[in-house]
């Protein structure tokens, strides 16, 4: 499964870690456990993709850091309100909702965007990939 979804996320250009969280809490995986794999798997391919710009000579390092402290942060705040809202409700039910609504306004933001850009290019007479029938 985590090939699968390594393999469509490289197809598409989206993270894993969006395809394989459904995917795990269809298997029946507890949704803490499916919340953790995913994050170890986005920490494990973001810390080899930033070692991979720094090899190549990345110019902006500072910038870097200072996204990736925010980053940081933005995670152990959202994992405390998480972790007190499966205690206060007694269900993990809210890992599953914000999956499925981070799914969706994916969905909804992706294909808003890509079809502004394709109207874009066909306002603007760009060449877009097509070729004539005949």
């Amino acid at each position: 499964m985590a090939l699968m979804a390594g393999g469509l996320g490289g197809l598409f250009g989206i993270g894993g870690g969006m395809l394989i969280s459904p995917l795990l809490l269809q298997l029946g995986v507890a949704p803490e456990v499916t919340a953790a794999t995913c994050s170890f798997m986005v920490f494990f391919s973001s810390t080899m993709s930033a070692f991979q710009y720094l090899l190549l000579g990345m110019d902006h390092i500072t910038t870097a850091l200072v996204f990736s402290v925010i980053c940081f942060v933005a995670s152990l705040l959202g994992l405390v309100v998480v972790q007190k809202a499966i205690k206060q409700f007694g269900r993990a039910s809210i890992i599953v909702f914000s999956v499925g609504t981070v799914m969706a306004l994916s969905v909804i933001l992706m294909t808003s965007f890509g079809a502004l850009d394709v109207w874009d290019d066909y306002s603007l007479g760009n060449y877009m990939g097509l070729k004539r029938p005949c």
